[in-house]
């Protein structure tokens, strides 16, 4: 039994089994490379127009990004630059304001000195007014009771010519200063 299957058995060298062999390798190759040939037609052809699509949508994003980004930032630096400017004419108000204010005030500080001044004076006029009033009332009431003493030391009025006589000689002699 041995020998038939040794006689069976093929002898793997044999040319026509190569032939078989590299017909085998040769339609297995056609076909890996038919294979290719269609999958690189139909699959990879529209998987990398699709991917080279996609990467142009992504690179257009990334650019629009990119240009709104720096049309924020130079949003940014005018709205800065703009409040900067509007903070200065605040301040430039502001100072304005308080000088205008400390006008005011030295104006109306100058009025209220000149007014309490002026009252001072009158009140001094008023003052001296009265102060003389008063002074000649008392040299008045002097001249009475110097008339009212003289008369009692004669026992006697006085007449109106001694009074007038006696209240000149006080008068000249100014006897209510010493």
């Amino acid at each position: 039994m041995i020998n038939v299957i040794a006689e069976k058995s093929v002898d793997f060298t044999s040319p026509e089994v190569l032939a078989g062999y590299a017909a085998t390798a040769i339609v297995a190759v056609v076909g890996l490379l038919l294979t290719i040939f269609i999958l690189k037609k139909v699959l990879f052809k529209p998987l990398k127009k699709i991917m080279d699509e996609r990467q142009r949508e992504i690179d257009e994003a990334v650019e629009q990004n990119n240009r709104q980004s720096e049309a924020l930032a130079e949003r940014e630096s005018k709205m800065k630059r703009l409040e900067d400017e509007q903070q200065e004419a605040l301040d430039q108000k502001r100072r304005e304001l308080e000088t205008r204010l400390a006008q005011k005030e030295a104006e109306i500080l100058a009025r209220a000195e000149e007014e309490a001044q002026t009252k001072l004076n009158e009140a001094d006029r008023q003052i001296e007014h009265r102060q003389k009033g008063e002074e000649e009332r008392v040299y008045q009431e002097a001249v009475d009771l110097a008339i009212s003493a003289m008369s009692q030391l004669y026992d006697r009025e006085l007449s109106n010519e001694e009074a007038l006589a006696l209240e000149r000689s006080i008068g000249k002699e100014g006897s209510l200063e010493a």
